[in-house]
């Protein structure tokens, strides 16, 4: 398994950062600051090198430095023996460039792969009690890291789903009978659906798996008497379990797929109509978890849903290791604090396997720091600053 690692960071004009230059340790680095100085956005930028989105704000233009046009990210990442650049420019009201290795990439899905990241955080909680949209977006954009094909199925989905809608508008504005509709929707629908299917079949294929790294760590750190179940609940055909351990028939195909979509967009035309935006189809899908057979959003305990967030994430490294043999970079933005001896000691196993991790804390006495070796930072005023260095 290859050690992938970000050995140097530059940044310009990204949130609270106007000008930062960081070379970053191959192992463990600690960053400690007060509340407010800038650690997450630090974590945010060294995730945006491997998603090329933010894990925070779906908008470009919130990362910009206040009072400036846009931002610029650049970093030297090391694969094996072997360096690349990348590169990350953006202005407000225009396209977002793209570099690596300074030649021009016109798709986010050329660069997919060189490095993986996860991050870990006191709002992974969200996983488990907020809205189907920010589970979606998080599947997606993990999934998206490491599979260039689902990237640009996705990317390819939610344009035609923009234009079908911007279609269902016009002809709800201009009161369409139905079979002039049909005739202004087909080609619109047509393409969704062959999009839609290819995209439901790889989310569930990378779904089942972690689904099953997920169980087995949740069942690590909270015992064999709870038993965490994943399903992927599908507005186009219904719940697909993620998590089944007994036989099962062969999964549904991506024409068997799109064949239910296009018969449930036949059966959502008149709803569509009143509304003006497409109501069924892939990103309208939710997971949803159920531990001991009760959904765990509505039944389960502050610390039920603390466990199964870091289950998934857990799970989620393991995933990436799976899926492209390389450990991804692990960012904890301020977690230690937040978990009890036995959820804090299964993270930390992850950070004794050589990969490079980026830990942040308000408070030393939140980390072990005595039996760990890396390099301390201190954050502040904008700036980096390497306290301690141990190799």
């Amino acid at each position: 398994m290859e050690d992938v690692f970000v050995r140097k960071l530059y940044l310009k004009n990204y949130r609270s950062y106007p000008d930062l230059y960081l070379a970053l340790d191959p192992g463990l680095n600690i960053l400690v600051g007060a509340n407010a100085a800038g650690k997450t956005n630090l974590l945010e930028a060294i995730y945006y090198l491997a998603a090329a989105r933010s894990p925070r704000s779906p908008r470009d233009v919130e990362l910009i430095h206040w009072g400036q046009e846009g931002f610029y990210i650049k970093a030297l990442v090391t694969d094996g023996q072997v360096e690349h650049t990348l590169e990350f420019g953006f202005r407000s009201g225009r396209k977002k460039s793209i570099r690596m290795d300074g030649v021009p990439q016109e798709r986010v899905s050329n660069i997919v792969g060189l490095i993986n990241a996860v991050i870990f955080s006191p709002d992974d909680l969200s996983l488990i009690k907020g809205r189907p949209d920010i589970r979606r977006r998080f599947f997606d954009g993990e999934i998206g890291q490491v599979n260039p094909r689902f990237l640009s199925f996705h990317q390819r989905y939610y344009r035609i789903l923009m234009q079908r809608n911007d279609v269902l508008k016009r002809l709800r504005r201009n009161r369409a009978v139905p079979e002039d509709a049909l005739v202004q929707l087909q080609p619109w629908d047509e393409q969704l659906v062959q999009a839609g299917g290819e995209l439901i079949v790889m989310r569930l294929d990378a779904l089942r798996q972690w689904g099953a790294l997920t169980q087995a760590t949740y069942r690590e750190l909270s015992g064999p008497e709870e038993e965490l179940d994943l399903a992927y609940e599908s507005s186009v055909g219904g719940s697909q379990a993620l998590t089944s351990r007994s036989p099962s028939t062969e999964p549904p195909t991506v024409v068997d797929w799109q064949a239910a979509f296009k018969d449930a967009l036949e059966r959502a035309r008149e709803t569509e109509l009143e509304r003006g935006h497409t109501v069924i189809g892939p990103h309208r899908d939710d997971v949803r978890l159920t531990l001991n057979g009760h959904d765990l959003k509505e039944y389960g305990s502050q610390g039920q849903q603390r466990s199964a967030a870091l289950a998934i994430k857990i799970a989620e490294v393991e995933w990436m290791r799976l899926e492209t043999r390389r450990s991804p970079v692990l960012l904890l933005d301020d977690v230690m604090s937040e978990l009890d001896i036995s959820r804090s000691q299964r993270l930390a196993q992850l950070l004794d396997r050589g990969t490079q991790t980026i830990l942040t804390c308000t408070d030393l006495a939140d980390v072990d720091y005595d039996v760990l070796e890396g390099t301390l930072w201190r954050v502040q005023n904008g700036e980096v600053i390497p306290v301690v260095e141990r190799k």
